[in-house]
């Protein structure tokens, strides 16, 4: 799904916006994002 640009074209060209043609390829494709927590140490 969404594998060549023409049909990141055809969805650009119907409205799509980036971040939404991005979020489509993911849940088509069956992509899991893991989103790790991050820690900031402080040192004094």
């Amino acid at each position: 799904m969404l594998e060549t640009s023409q049909e990141r074209a055809k969805l650009l060209k119907a409205g799509f916006t980036g971040k939404e043609i991005e979020k489509l390829y993911i849940e088509g494709n069956n992509i899991e994002i893991i989103k790790t927590p991050v820690l900031i140490e402080l040192a004094f």
